[in-house]
């Protein structure tokens, strides 16, 4: 039986992300400060995400929940108009709980993508990449968020316990099963 390798052929090695810098209500910082030792997922065009009926936002609060028992935390990347920007921070900011509601930063040049490309000598053909950070600031992953099935946060919720699962260690002596 042949599987699908869980890390895309444009990541063979750990990448380090880019410490691109970001503009928050706190002034400008670089990436790296706010990704430090945490599994990030960096959605590109978070915008798509925002739910539009009631069954949609309550499987988009489902995945956000599951998203964090996995200790991922999410952050988004707009890459369009300021306008749907605002739109993204505001719905956020009043439909969801405080818990839940994660930073999105206005980055229209994609400047993360550029950065990567320039790293890795090759153009990124996707154009609202979902990046998988790892603690160590690197890329561990890519999924095409042009692709419908790929950038649903349900596939995501997936993608990152996948991810998980092929961190663990299982040779350390204190991992014990709890039946």
């Amino acid at each position: 039986m042949k599987t699908n390798p869980i890390v895309p052929y444009l990541f063979e090695k750990n990448i380090a992300f880019p410490n691109i810098l970001v503009k928050t209500r706190f002034g400008n910082v670089h990436l790296k400060s706010l990704i430090q030792n945490k599994r990030i997922i960096i959605y590109t065009n978070p915008s798509e995400l925002i739910p539009k009926t009631k069954k949609e936002k309550e499987r988009f609060e489902l995945a956000l929940k599951q998203l964090k028992e996995l200790n991922y935390h999410l952050i988004g990347f707009s890459k369009n108009s300021f306008e749907e920007h605002l739109f993204s921070i505001n719905w956020l900011n009043s439909q969801l709980e405080d818990y839940l509601v994660f930073p999105i930063f206005y980055q229209p040049q994609n400047e993360a993508k550029k950065t990567l490309e320039e790293i890795l000598s090759k153009k990124i053909l996707i154009d609202s990449p979902i990046y998988f950070i790892d603690k160590a600031g690197n890329a561990q992953s890519i999924l095409n968020g042009d692709v419908l099935k790929e950038k649903g946060l349900e596939n995501i919720v997936e993608f990152a316990s996948k991810m998980v699962l092929t961190n663990q260690s299982f040779n350390n002596p204190n991992f014990a099963l709890k039946n």
